[in-house]
C-alpha cells in the first residue's frame, strides 16, 4: 500500500509539471500572428515593465493573467491585439498605457474595499516566509502575516472571481481590525470552501493529496487537529501531502517534494515536516 501511496506522489510530480505549462500552452492554439503578438507582448512586459509578472493566457476567452502590485488580475486584450495591428510601431507605448490603466483603474485599492464586502472572500494562504520578506511590501503598506514555524508563514486574500488581493496593514487599519480577527474569519471561510476532510485519525493509516485547485491546498494545513506525528508536505500554493511516517520512504519522499517545489509556479517549501508539539518541525535529511 506504501509502494502505491509513493507512486502516486510521484505522478503528482508529473502532473504538476503539466500544470505548470498548461497556461502557456494555450498559446499554442492561437494563429500565427496572434502567438506573435503574445509573444511580443510578454517579451516587453519582462523587459519594460519587471514588476509586472505575465502569468499566462485564460482559457475560453482572449485575456492573460497579470501579477501587478501583488494582485492577480485578468486584462483583457482584444485592444491591444488591435491597436499592434494598426500601429506596430507604437508597441512600447500601448503596452505601457494598459499597464497605467490596469494600476490606475482596474486594481482593487484599499480604499474601495469595504470589511462588509470583503469579510465572506476573505481565505488564508501558505507562503514561505521567504517569499513574504521579498513580495511583502507594496502598495499602501506591508503585508499582514503570521509565522507558521521559522520557515513559513499565513498571509491572506481576498479572493473573487476576478482577481486575487493581498491583504495588507491599511487594510486592517481601515477596517479596525486586528490580525487574530483576520486569521480566525479567514480560517472559518477555508473550513467553509469545502475539500477532502483532513481527519488526523484516518491519515494514521493512509495519507492523502489534496489536490482541488482551487488555490488554497496548502492552506488546508491549518485545519489539521490532533495530528501529532503525521508527516506534511506543502510543495505548493495547489498541494498538501498529510499522511503517516511509518512505512514512508522518506528519501522518496524529500526528493519528489523537493522536485515539485522546483518545477512549481507557486512555490512554498521544498522541505517536509513532522508535526511536533502542534508545529510543524522540519525533517532532518538524515532522520
Amino acid at each position: 500500500m506504501w509502494l502505491w501511496f509513493g507512486l502516486g506522489w510521484v505522478v503528482v510530480a508529473g502532473a504538476l509539471a503539466v500544470v505548470h505549462h498548461r497556461l502557456r500552452r494555450l498559446r499554442d492554439g492561437y494563429p500565427p500572428e496572434v502567438a506573435a503578438f503574445l509573444l511580443r507582448f510578454e517579451t516587453e512586459l519582462a523587459e519594460a515593465h519587471p514588476n509586472v509578472r505575465f502569468l499566462g493566457m485564460l482559457p475560453d476567452r482572449f485575456a492573460c493573467l497579470l501579477q501587478v502590485d501583488g494582485q492577480e488580475t485578468p486584462v483583457g486584450l482584444h485592444d491591444a491585439w488591435r491597436h499592434a495591428e494598426a500601429f506596430p510601431d507604437a508597441f512600447s507605448r500601448m503596452v505601457a498605457r494598459l499597464i497605467t490603466d490596469v494600476t490606475e483603474v482596474g486594481l482593487d485599492r484599499v480604499e474601495d474595499i469595504d470589511f462588509a464586502a470583503a469579510a465572506p472572500i476573505l481565505l488564508p494562504q501558505v507562503r514561505s516566509r521567504q517569499w513574504v520578506e521579498q513580495q511583502g511590501a507594496f502598495g499602501d503598506a506591508a503585508l499582514v502575516a503570521r509565522p507558521l514555524n521559522d520557515e513559513l508563514s499565513t498571509v491572506y486574500v481576498l479572493d473573487d472571481a476576478h482577481c486575487m488581493v493581498f491583504v495588507c496593514r491599511e487594510h486592517l487599519r481601515r477596517w479596525r481590525k486586528t490580525e487574530a480577527d483576520l486569521h480566525n474569519l479567514a480560517l472559518a471561510n477555508l473550513a467553509r470552501l469545502g475539500g477532502e476532510r483532513l481527519d488526523a485519525a484516518s491519515l494514521r493509516e493512509q495519507a492523502v493529496v489534496l489536490q482541488t485547485g482551487d488555490g488554497f491546498d496548502a492552506a488546508r494545513v491549518l485545519l489539521l487537529e490532533q495530528a501529532e506525528g503525521l508527516l506534511v508536505a506543502i510543495p505548493d500554493r495547489d498541494t498538501l501531502w498529510v499522511g503517516p511516517a511509518q512505512g514512508q520512504n522518506l528519501e522518496q519522499l524529500m526528493a519528489t517534494t523537493e522536485a515539485i517545489a522546483r518545477q512549481s509556479p507557486h512555490p512554498v517549501s521544498p522541505n517536509l515536516y513532522r508535526v511536533t508539539d502542534g508545529q510543524l518541525a522540519p525533517l532532518p535529511a538524515s532522520d
